[in-house]
């Protein structure tokens, strides 16, 4: 009895394309975007310079009108994306600019330094 083959599609097909290839791996992971990396960074640094732990900084955003999780946060601080709407409450809650929440330095000081 022969077996069944069931043709790869999408992803997958290209993980066995590659692999069958002479000297063929599999896809390496994605690489993480430095600019998502650069905020994600900045997210850290701004909750810990203030002192406030996670769970007060939910607990600061529910006060400010914005309702999430300490997974939500842990997220936001793990991965950089974050909607603009809670990057603006919570650089509220943190008592600094978007910009610096970002990881962004002044305009002026970026500017003279090109």
């Amino acid at each position: 009895m022969h077996p069944i083959v069931v043709p790869a599609t999408g992803a997958r097909a290209a993980r066995e394309a590659l692999a069958a290839a002479p000297g063929g791996s599999a896809l390496a992971p994605p690489r993480p975007d430095p600019a998502l990396a650069a905020v994600a960074e900045a997210l850290r640094g701004a909750r810990a310079r203030t002192g406030m732990n996670e769970h007060q900084v939910v607990a600061k955003l529910a006060e400010h009108g914005l309702v999430i999780t300490v997974a939500r946060l842990r997220g936001w601080e793990r991965s950089g994306v974050i909607r603009v709407d809670a990057a603006a409450r919570l650089a509220d809650v943190y008592g600094i600019t978007l910009d610096a929440l970002s990881g962004r330095r002044a305009y002026g000081a970026r500017r003279r330094a090109t």
